[in-house]
């Protein structure tokens, strides 16, 4: 293969040979058969017309959009296929791939609930960056969400038009084998979405599975232990008939409980909100000390499930969840012992039948998930974190005030700012000096302006005044960005930047208890606790996070000449 193919954007051919999988899959998990057999006839008559993407991957190429094209051929026995190339990262090509999986036409409802799981990972469960992804209502999303907590049999029989959407919505909170079981009598007995409701309305929920204080509940009338205590059945176990009040109950206590553990990971989602195979329980053994005290602690791709299904294994938490794959997959790679794999056991929820108002509770099905798990190791590597935007748009803030110190009282800062602010304003505006006549933008007009004499300077401006008088047009720019990125025209300014950052109540609040954990770790603050109390550190990081930060502002320690990673990266 010529070295030409490695780099050109161009369509060309290349050996079917050639091109093997990402090594992150194909994200799209289902497929149309018949449809898939209309391609296959396609593809035999006419060829493959519509070019598949590639990218370069040492030697070879990896197939990033177009399994369905490229599979077809191969088991035509096609020798060759019409390629775009194209060098991607693994994010890029897993961006296409969505991009891709989520264009396609008549996107079924199961199709569309499947997407919002995918774009969870991607954009961290944020609801609405979803409907704007995808141009739905939040409702839409909201919707579909709700829809996921169905069992694969509930959400084939929608797709296969055996029972509606109705139907399924009013399945979702259950557990799966009350879902199979009432499912089945769905379809036997034609059940209507309206006589569904009244059945699942009568429908009991065991009282010792709330997670509520159900204190209350022991002279309530629906509490069926207060009936059959009057007739001398007290080995019956309590139930309670009025699920709308459970469910209310409940929905405050999971209220109470994410913003408990937001406190620790900053992001909480539902478990049916991201497919297992999205997630990847992460800690110190599968990806070494020094990542996970350091880097994934702080990371707002580290985030914690919780199961809110009426059940056994409501209020499940599943606690250091990795949603980014690919960044999982090169932390495990670099931890050099080599892995071992365990299983972690997950329960599977338990409630009394909606057909059956007497309470009969549901057989337990264990449910396992892998997780890989190696011996500990120290590790001097380059620590990956995606930094949450809230300490991100903190530093930039302070940064922001470091450089507007730093520059207002030079002259030639401020005449930059008004040239630049002015020129803003012009159209068709040419300027006299060479350096500032090619420039396009307002952050390197300011850049250019400084680099320019300041006479010369005062003279453009006064031309740009006169030619203001003509026309006129705005634009939106971020001041913010730009009064960090000329913080370099200021003396000492990396230093001074360094030292304005103090960790303040309000700068603290912005980041979750790992985020704070791998803070003072990275500080040396830890060390400082633990030789004046041994134990002291584990006990602040395990106190809450108000607490924690109480402890760390309580603790004397010389924080003027550190900064967080993450704020100087701000720096250029």
């Amino acid at each position: 293969m010529e070295q030409t193919h490695h780099l050109s954007t161009n369509n060309t051919k290349l050996p079917i040979s050639m091109i093997d999988a990402l090594p992150f899959g194909n994200t799209r998990r289902t497929r149309d058969e018949s449809k898939y057999s209309e391609l296959k006839a396609s593809i035999l008559k006419r060829g493959v017309i519509q070019p598949v993407l590639v990218r370069p991957a040492a030697d070879r190429f990896e197939i990033v959009a177009g399994y369905g094209r490229l599979t077809a051929s191969r088991e035509l026995g096609l020798s060759d296929i019409p390629v775009l190339i194209k060098p991607l990262s693994d994010a890029e090509a897993l961006e296409h791939q969505m991009e891709e999986n989520l264009n396609r036409e008549s996107l079924s409802l199961i199709d569309e609930c499947k997407a919002v799981q995918q774009l969870s990972a991607f954009y961290n469960g944020d609801r609405q960056a979803i409907a704007d992804r995808m141009a739905w209502t939040l409702k839409k999303v909201n919707e579909r969400v709700e829809v996921l907590k169905c069992c694969e049999e509930v959400l084939d029989a929608v797709t296969t038009g055996s029972i509606t959407v109705g139907h399924a919505l009013l399945l979702a909170p259950f557990s799966v084998k009350l879902q199979q079981g009432t499912l089945k009598k769905i379809i036997t007995e034609k059940w209507t979405v309206s006589y569904l409701r009244q059945r699942a309305s009568k429908g009991q929920q065991y009282l010792n599975l709330a997670k509520f204080d159900t204190a209350e509940c022991n002279t309530c009338p629906h509490n069926s232990a207060a009936q059959s205590g009057l007739f001398g059945l007290d080995d019956h176990k309590a139930a309670c008939s009025n699920l709308s009040c459970f469910k209310d109950k409940t929905n405050l206590w999971l209220e109470a409980r994410k913003e408990e553990l937001s406190e620790k990971y900053g992001t909480v989602l539902l478990v049916q909100q991201i497919n297992e195979t999205d997630r990847n329980t992460v800690d110190a053994q599968v990806v070494g000390e020094n990542q996970f005290a350091t880097g994934c602690q702080a990371c707002q791709k580290r985030v914690v499930l919780i199961d809110d299904r009426l059940g056994r294994t409501l209020g499940t938490t599943f606690e250091n969840q990795c949603i980014d794959a690919i960044c999982f997959n090169k932390c495990v790679a670099s931890n050099e012992p080599e892995l071992e794999v365990h299983n972690i056991d997950d329960n599977v929820s338990d409630v009394a039948d909606i057909a059956d108002v007497a309470g009969i509770a549901d057989e337990t099905m264990p449910e396992s998930k892998p997780t890989n798990k190696s011996k500990k190791t120290a590790t001097d590597k380059p620590v990956s974190c995606v930094v949450p935007k809230k300490v991100i748009e903190t530093n930039k803030a302070i940064l922001r005030e470091t450089s507007a110190s730093l520059l207002m009282p030079q002259e030639h800062f401020q005449l930059a700012m008004s040239y630049a602010a002015l020129k803003r304003l012009c159209t068709g505006y040419k300027s006299i000096n060479n350096e500032l006549s090619s420039v396009t933008g307002f952050d390197a007009t300011i850049k250019a302006a400084l680099r320019v004499n300041v006479d010369k300077l005062k003279v453009e401006i006064f031309n740009v005044t006169k030619h203001l008088a003509t026309k006129q047009d705005d634009q939106t720019i971020n001041m913010t960005d730009i009064m960090i990125s000329n913080l370099d025209f200021a003396e000492d300014y990396r230093n001074v930047a360094v030292n304005k950052w103090m960790p303040t109540k309000e700068v603290l609040s912005d980041y979750t208890i790992g985020s704070l954990s791998a803070l003072c770790v990275k500080a040396g603050l830890d060390k400082v606790m633990e030789e004046k109390e041994s134990g002291s550190f584990a006990k602040a990081t395990n106190s809450g996070k108000g607490k924690f930060i109480d402890s760390i502002l309580n603790t004397s320690f010389d924080w003027s000449s550190f900064a967080p990673d993450e704020y100087q990266a701000l720096i250029k």
